[in-house]
């Protein structure tokens, strides 16, 4: 498979043999390499700097680093393109933070930089990697190059593993989109899976699993699509842009995400996360030498930058249980220039709110005077003591902690993408920003159209007896003491069909599948009580625009749910907090009677906040024929069936996995009879043909 609309000379575009397949040992090297580049200049241990034998072991390695070559593919993209077919591996398994690899980490500053060493936060626990790093390998491309990553799953508690490609639309090849079930089937333990896809559109973005919990624990990592510089409209705003300013935040545990989630939901146990991880590293536990009583802690994240120049830098938010991050430098702005990869009017704030799975990139412009500064990430919501914090260190600083006090700045506090907070002079919501328009990210005059359809979507926790942890009839959600709160759309808890539903649809049985705003649904075909489950579809031809109102009703306690859609984008055309509370017939009434204030020139996106007591209004036009996933992207709701799929287009529309594609399903022993009385019955006839010829 091909990126579509281009002509490739396949002996022109393959690499040479050796050069473009990644040797495990090869490719940790270099992570290595860039670690200790990264953090030469910041490694400082609580009371004492690095003894001058450290230091000649860091900068020997750093200089024997001009020998270890990145990835052909991550390279400056050239005009007119020059596509290259780029390949991974990934070698998905279990691993341990804080192993033997580690030596004596933290006390010994460059053994936490050590290959295969993932020192996290310092507190030890299980933990799933890929090519034994945290996060997974960063994969930097070119627009339009295709991507091929051999994902091999040696998981050692013989799971199925998918990877989700979150934020490319994976046009012409749905089925690589990487959702279990609904794309394709599980990669079986000890076995591979490849995929394959093009690399658009251009942009920050990242891979995650969309396998149970296991992007929480780990299985997740950045992906850059760039372009030529003469096509990205923001090239003018900065100096730099490379990978050493990537921002990968996400909520960390101290323990198994599934034993969180088991414990919160059948039990009293909590659902809140420890700490915060950038780039995979945080500071928790504090490490004593018993010899001098002296302290120590696994290193924090350092982005080094030369007075007067101006960075761009990327943030991924994974978090995946509710904690959105505020984002503040220290006597620095944000310039904030795109979100999921689409192009924006560049916008100046000094704080930005990012929600799981959402990405922003902002300019910083090192014009400060020269010093080290705190990089703040903190957590909201009902997580405000979840924070952490890196260093913005300038060229020629001291190699020490900032001493500058919180949010230190010289202009007054500015937000973009608030949590909550009606807008204001001071709180920004992405629905005000503007396109910046481009040649990957065209004006389009239809967003401003009359949709062909709309659709209505509210949520909130409902206070069901979800039989899975609150069983009727032995423990109903009355009578006992610790509440589990059901999140869904439109009261509806999405259930997985019994085949993947973009490969295998003719198998599905489509009387599964419902729609509460169709004319057909039925409470008694898929409710029990006030807990309705079955397969949330909706359906939309070919070519339509698309409305989505998206509400939370607010009840029962404050709180924020970032939607993805899978395989677009879509625009942001309004967004508002009405109060505390909102009702499905007042969104309605608002949406009659022409109350909602829409932005055409919205930005585009394929995550956004819908405020609590308020609504989020996207359009998108579905010229991406196949089944898109469309869920809240915090992993404990989704996982309890906060998701439905858009159906866009039939099979006939889409494009057809290869023919020896991977297929799954239940198997019944009816099934098997059956075909054996089939088998039987041919025998018999082909048997009797034979008599009537022969004798």
């Amino acid at each position: 498979m091909f990126c579509s609309g281009r002509v490739i000379d396949k002996r022109k575009s393959l690499l040479k043999k050796g050069q473009n397949v990644q040797d495990k040992k090869n490719f940790l090297f270099i992570i290595f390499i860039r670690n200790i580049s990264r953090h030469i200049a910041m490694i400082k241990l609580r009371g004492r700097e690095m003894n001058r034998f450290q230091v000649f072991i860091l900068v020997t390695t750093l200089k024997l680093s001009v020998y270890a070559d990145r990835h052909p593919c991550d390279r400056p993209c050239e005009s007119p393109t020059a596509p290259k077919v780029c390949n991974y591996q990934f070698n998905v398994e279990w691993y341990y933070t804080m192993s033997k690899a580690c030596y004596d980490c933290p006390f010994v500053a460059s053994d936490c930089l050590r290959p295969h060493c993932v020192a996290a936060d310092g507190i030890p626990r299980p933990v799933i990697t890929v090519n034994r790093t945290l996060p997974g390998p960063s994969i930097r491309v070119c627009h339009n190059d295709t991507v091929r990553v051999q994902v091999v799953n040696n998981l050692d508690d013989d799971e199925g593993v998918v990877i989700h490609w979150h934020g490319l639309h994976v046009r012409d090849s749905p089925h690589m989109d990487g959702v279990l079930m609904i794309t394709q089937c599980p990669i079986p333990a000890k076995t591979s899976f490849t995929y394959e896809f093009c690399a658009d559109p251009p942009g920050t973005h990242f891979w995650h699993s969309h396998a149970g919990l296991q992007t929480s624990d780990g299985l997740a990592g950045p992906i850059v699509v760039n372009r030529p510089e003469q096509d990205d409209p923001h090239r003018h705003l900065y100096d730099v842009d490379s990978e050493e300013y990537m921002i990968f935040a996400f909520d960390w545990l101290h323990q198994l995400t599934l034993t969180m989630f088991l414990a919160s939901h059948h039990s009293t146990g909590s659902n809140k996360g420890e700490n915060v991880l950038i780039n995979g590293k945080g500071i928790s536990k504090e490490f004593v030498n018993a010899t001098d009583n002296s302290t120590y802690f696994t290193p924090r994240e350092v982005f080094n930058v030369e007075q007067n120049k101006r960075y761009r830098f990327r943030t991924i938010s994974n978090s995946v249980i509710f904690s959105p991050y505020e984002i503040t430098i220290d006597g620095h702005e944000l310039n904030i220039i795109a979100s999921d990869g689409a192009d924006i009017e560049p916008y100046l704030v000094t704080s930005l709110v990012i929600n799981g799975g959402e990405r922003f990139d902002f300019v910083v412009n090192a014009s400060q005077n020269i010093s080290n500064y705190w990089i703040r990430i903190q957590g909201l919501a009902d997580r405000p003591e979840q924070a952490l914090r890196a260093i913005l260190r300038y060229q020629g600083a001291a190699i020490e902690d900032p001493v500058m006090s919180s949010y230190s700045t010289d202009t007054r506090k500015t937000q973009l993408n608030p949590l909550n907070i009606a807008e204001n002079e001071n709180y920004t919501q992405v629905s005000s920003l503007k396109r910046a328009y481009s040649i990957a990210y065209p004006a389009n005059e239809r967003y401003a159209g009359q949709p062909d359809q709309a659709h209505f979507i509210g949520f909130d926790f409902n206070k069901f007896n979800n039989p899975i942890f609150n069983h009727p009839d032995f423990y109903p959600i009355d009578k006992v003491s610790q509440i589990t709160y059901t999140p869904q759309f439109n009261n509806i808890t999405f259930a997985f069909p019994k085949y993947p539903m973009q490969t295998q649809y003719d198998q599905i049985d489509t009387t599964q599948n419902c729609n509460p705003e169709s004319e057909g649904w039925s409470r008694t075909q898929f409710c029990q009580g006030d807990f309705c489950t079955c397969t949330y579809v909706i359906e939309v031809k070919v070519g339509n625009l698309v409305e989505l109102v998206f509400y939370d009703e607010g009840r029962p306690f404050d709180a924020g749910h970032p939607m993805h859609l899978h395989g677009q984008h879509f625009a942001v055309v309004a967004m508002k907090k009405i109060g505390a509370f909102i009702s499905t017939e007042e969104i309605k009434e608002l949406h009659n009677n022409g109350s909602i204030e829409y932005n055409f020139d919205g930005i585009l996106k394929d995550t956004v906040i819908v405020p609590d007591g308020g609504y989020t209004v996207v359009r998108f036009l579905a010229d991406n024929p196949g089944i898109w996933f469309f869920h809240c992207h915090l992993l404990f709701h989704s996982q309890v069936g906060m998701e439905l799929a858009f159906k866009v287009g039939d099979p006939e529309d889409w494009v057809k996995p290869p023919i020896d594609f991977p297929k799954c399903g239940p198997w019944t022993e009816k099934m098997s009879s059956a075909a054996t009385n089939l088998t039987s019955s041919s025998i018999f006839i082909v048997l009797l043909i034979h008599f009537f010829l022969f004798y």
